[in-house]
C-alpha cells in the first residue's frame, strides 16, 4: 500500500494522517504495528547510545556490594548476620550462596551484552553459527522476564521484612542481631539492587531502539 494511500475500507494507514471511513467521515489514523519489522532479526553494528550503555554497566555494578557481603559472611567476617555460623558450617548452605553469587553475577554480565558487539552476534568459535546475527526479540525477552523476576523478588522480600522493619509487626529479620554499623554496612550492600530492574529496563529499551530494522531512504 502506498504511504499516505486510504485503504478500501477506511483502515488507518500513516500516523497524523485522515483518512476516510464508511459515509465519509474523516478520522484521525493510527500506526499499524508493522510485524514483520519486528520478528526481523534486527540490525547489527549501530553505536550504543550513551544512557544504554551506562545503564548495562550500572547493572553490573549495583550486585557487587551484595555479592562481596555475602562472601564475606561466608568467608568468616562478623557481619552480625545470626545466622552466619550455621551457613559457615554447612557446606550446602555454603554452596547455595556462593551459587547464589554466581548467578547473579552471570545474570549482571549478561547485561553488559545489552550495549556490546557480543550481544548482537553468537559468538565466532560456535559451529555453523559463529558470528551469526542474534534475533534481537531473544535478549529483549530474556531481560523482560529476568527484570520481572528480579522486581517480583524484591517485593516479596519488602512485602515479608517490611512490616517488622517498620515496626507494624513482630517477626525475624536479617539484621535482627546487628548493631548500627553492621545494620548500615548490609543496607549499602543491598539497597543498589533495588535499582537492578529500572536499569536493566533502560538498558533494554536501548537495546531494542538500536537493533531496529533500518529502512531505506
Amino acid at each position: 500500500m502506498i504511504d499516505g494511500a486510504a485503504s478500501p475500507r477506511g483502515v488507518p494507514t500513516t500516523a497524523g494522517r485522515r483518512t476516510p471511513w464508511p459515509g465519509g467521515a474523516l478520522v484521525p489514523s493510527v500506526d499499524i504495528m508493522d510485524f514483520r519489522g519486528i520478528m526481523s532479526v534486527g540490525a547489527v553494528g549501530a553505536e550504543p547510545q550513551v544512557w544504554a550503555r551506562r545503564a548495562s554497566l550500572a547493572c553490573l555494578v549495583c550486585v557487587l556490594p551484595s555479592i562481596v557481603w555475602r562472601l564475606a559472611m561466608i568467608a568468616g567476617v562478623d557481619t552480625g548476620f545470626a545466622e552466619a555460623a550455621e551457613y559457615r558450617a554447612s557446606g550446602a548452605a555454603v554452596a547455595y550462596v556462593i551459587g547464589l553469587d554466581v548467578v547473579q553475577l552471570a545474570a549482571a554480565t549478561l547485561c553488559l551484552g545489552l550495549a556490546r558487539p557480543w550481544g548482537e552476534r553468537l559468538p565466532g568459535w560456535l559451529p555453523g553459527l559463529g558470528g551469526r546475527p542474534i534475533h534481537r526479540l531473544l535478549p529483549t525477552a530474556a531481560g523482560a522476564v529476568g527484570a520481572v523476576l528480579v522486581t517480583f523478588f524484591i517485593v516479596t522480600l519488602l512485602m515479608g521484612f517490611g512490616p517488622t522493619w517498620f515496626g507494624t509487626a513482630d517477626g525475624w529479620t536479617p539484621d535482627a542481631a546487628m548493631n548500627a554499623t553492621q545494620r548500615t554496612i548490609l543496607f549499602l550492600a543491598y539497597a543498589p539492587v533495588l535499582a537492578w530492574p529500572v536499569l536493566l529496563t533502560v538498558a533494554l529499551v536501548g537495546y531494542w531502539r538500536r537493533r531496529a530494522p533500518r529502512t531505506a531512504t
